[in-house]
């Protein structure tokens, strides 16, 4: 990850205020992507950098398939779409119904993903 693309270390600064960074655009998406061909079925996970890749790939086949992998096209507007095809998915199929929302789905999805980052940093 670049620097531009980091966080201030400084927890007084407010990063809404101060942040300046340019949205990522699908083609940073379509290089990550990249990286993830030829490379074995299933991949191999031996950490965040690999999982990245993984769903850069799937998020890039998406994008593809609904026409938001232009190079002005941004990262952000085609997880948020994907993001919202999965809650109908999950509703239409019954993947997630009763008390199992999409919502619940997410923060679990959301504990795997900091355990992974306390993983990756040995706490």
């Amino acid at each position: 990850m670049s620097t531009a693309q980091t966080l201030p270390l400084d927890n007084e600064t407010n990063p809404v205020l101060t942040d300046t960074r340019e949205p990522v655009r699908m083609d940073v998406i379509e290089q990550i992507a990249a990286m993830a061909e030829g490379t074995e079925r299933p991949a191999l996970i031996w950490g965040n950098t690999d999982r990245a890749t993984v769903a850069a790939e799937a998020l890039w086949i998406f994008a593809r398939r609904v026409g938001l992998d232009g190079r002005g096209d941004d990262a952000f507007t085609a997880v948020q779409d994907l993001i919202a095809n999965l809650m109908h998915l999950c509703d239409q199929e019954e993947i997630t119904c009763g008390e199992e929302t999409f919502a619940s789905l997410v923060n679990l999805a959301e504990m795997h993903y900091l355990a992974e980052l306390d993983e990756n940093i040995g706490l």
